[in-house]
């Protein structure tokens, strides 16, 4: 495989220097419906089409249904191949992510891709139903610097996804766990809803591309693919 993976769409990974890369944490944020789910199951069924392996942590309850449609789509194997190349670790609490997070370890030397979606659902949970926002987001932080350690290791690409709160300061979107994450993630892209449907990435974050360019695309039955030009 190449040391970029593929996106799915040509934009994104033109605005990443290449698409996903390896040795690195990419980060997405994003409100809801941005597209952050979309484009991190799009890039995992690229690589399970391609012939790589992939480790999916799933905290949002994956719909294997919206895996299986863009399989069907992107690849000319059959679709039980391809999921054949996808391992899926669900979590259902915030202790039940750090084993996943734990266990990739032992899958980390054969596996292109680890997917973590998304890091900080719990995190916001844990947040609101008690006092130990602090010691969360250390957690949510641990996690993803074993996921840096991982992709140093074996040269493996790792995605997270990240959710948001409102800053009155900045009077803007901001992504949970702040300095604390952007500080261990290398590649940081913000999501959001555009007009006519589409949805745009900006480059917040990256060690050789500009921060602050921006690439568009849109979501259909097949993932994520280059929105129309309008």
């Amino acid at each position: 495989m190449s040391e970029f993976l593929t996106t799915g769409s040509d934009a994104v990974d033109d605005l990443l220097g290449g698409g996903i890369e390896r040795g690195v944490v990419t980060q997405l944020y994003g409100p809801p419906a941005s597209g952050k789910t979309n484009l991190a199951l799009t890039a995992a069924v690229e690589v399970a089409a391609d012939g790589g392996s992939v480790l999916y942590i799933d905290t949002e309850d994956l719909s294997m249904t919206r895996f299986r449609d863009i399989a069907e789509a992107r690849s000319d194997e059959p679709v039980e191949q391809v999921a054949g190349r996808l391992v899926v670790s669900e979590a259902m609490s915030f202790a039940e992510q750090g084993e996943a997070v734990k266990d990739a370890s032992e899958l980390a030397d054969g596996v292109d891709l680890i997917v973590l979606d998304s890091a900080t659902g719990f995190y916001r949970l844990e947040r609101t139903e008690d006092s130990r926002g602090g010691e969360s987001v250390r957690e949510v932080a641990r996690h993803v610097t074993h996921l840096l350690s991982l992709s140093r290791k074996h040269d493996l690409a790792a995605l997270v996804t990240n959710q948001v709160f409102t800053d009155p300061d900045a009077d803007r979107d901001r992504p949970l766990g702040g300095n604390t994450l952007e500080h261990w993630t290398g590649v940081i892209l913000r999501l959001e809803r555009f007009r006519g449907g589409n949805r745009r990435a900006t480059l917040e974050k990256h060690r050789s591309q500009a921060a602050g360019e921006s690439a568009r695309f849109r979501i259909t039955d097949a993932g994520v693919e280059d929105a129309d030009e309008r």
